[in-house]
């Protein structure tokens, strides 16, 4: 698509709602992550999310295997990335990308300033002096060590660790992950680890299971309710007295819930 493409303008349109809100620095933390994997932002203009939290004993307070499991599945790869400073390859797109949608240019933008932005229409919660204080610590101080020798054997043990934390979450949940979003990222970190690798192949292999074609033209879902209304359905019908009459239908009815198990 053009700069100037899309239905009524649509590109020009978002790209001048972008640069009034002073351009794409002003984007939220995963959309920092996605931008400086792409190669449209820098990982210095991103929060600290350091792998090493992997390596810490369980019982720590702050281990991420206490988190909820949506944010323990979402860090996990993205710690993976951001350890990696994984950056995919700059073609011309990249780059007329990066002139479109900063506000100043690329070579010159102070990334380190740009850590807190975020635009006010995102700004659901305002981050606390503690959060703000706790990653300008790491982003001052742990950073720099554990890039440089012999600090950086700690992150190369901490990368490992990750992986094999992602590697079974995967295999636990048949490679579908938890939804989308953590699909997406788990994939895109074997990936880095292994182009040729089995568990990517595996991931490429449950990607259909997201997408689906509807009116408009395809789409990626995070989450069906087949098997929940389907549980709720054969239930009601079992306790309707009928198993002799609908015999088939219940038949069918467990077949697609335990063919629906992901473990």
């Amino acid at each position: 698509m053009e700069p100037d493409g899309g239905l009524d303008n649509a590109c020009e349109r978002a790209r001048k709602w972008i640069l009034d809100r002073g351009g794409v620095t002003s984007i939220p933390s995963w959309g920092k992550t996605w931008l400086a994997i792409l190669g449209i932002f820098e990982w210095s203009g991103c929060n600290p999310m350091p792998p090493e939290f992997w390596l810490l004993p369980s019982y720590f307070p702050v281990h991420p295997a206490k988190m909820m499991c949506y944010c323990r599945i979402v860090y996990m790869p993205m710690s993976y990335l951001y350890g990696k400073k994984f950056v995919g390859t700059i073609t011309p797109l990249i780059q007329q990308l990066r002139e479109e949608l900063h506000v100043e240019p690329y070579n010159e933008i102070n990334w380190s300033t740009k850590r807190h932005l975020c635009a006010k229409e995102d700004l659901h919660y305002p981050h606390t002096l503690l959060q703000i204080l706790l990653w300008d610590g790491l982003y001052t101080f742990s950073e720099p060590l554990l890039n440089r020798w012999p600090c950086n054997k700690l992150r190369e043990k901490a990368l490992k660790v990750t992986m094999d934390h992602i590697h079974y979450e995967d295999e636990s949940s048949r490679y579908i992950t938890i939804g989308c979003v953590e699909k997406t990222l788990c994939m895109l970190a074997c990936w880095v680890e292994d182009p040729n690798g089995i568990h990517f192949k595996k991931h490429l292999a449950r990607v259909v299971d997201y997408l689906w074609l509807a009116e408009d033209g395809m789409k990626m879902q995070s989450f069906g309710s087949q098997v929940w209304d389907a549980s709720f359905f054969l239930q009601a019908l079992l306790a309707s007295n009928l198993s002799d009459e609908i015999g088939p239908t219940l038949k069918k009815g467990h077949d697609f819930l335990k063919n629906s198990q992901v473990s």
